[in-house]
């Protein structure tokens, strides 16, 4: 099983440390781990903004309408004076 397989279970953090790797290895890398971050960085950064957007869907989609939602407390007037005297 190689890598772009395995991307999708990966966790986020691992995920992370992947295209962190990969980068680096692209830059300073040997000519084969060079072509083969190259290859993968693509895969990578495609599965993480995957995940990026299904977070935010599942945010939204969880988030109540804030513009149909009723106010729960009214508020006071300004200038208007309850305090005792």
């Amino acid at each position: 099983m190689d890598l772009l397989t395995k991307l999708p279970e990966m966790s986020d953090d691992a995920l992370a440390n992947l295209r962190t790797n990969a980068k680096r290895l692209e830059q300073s890398g040997n000519p084969g781990q060079r072509s083969n971050a190259g290859a993968l960085l693509p895969a990578i950064e495609a599965e993480i903004a995957a995940r990026r957007l299904a977070k935010v869907k599942a945010t939204r989609s969880a988030a109540p309408n804030s513009a149909s939602a009723p106010r729960a407390v009214k508020r006071a007037k300004r200038g208007s004076s309850t305090a005792a005297s």
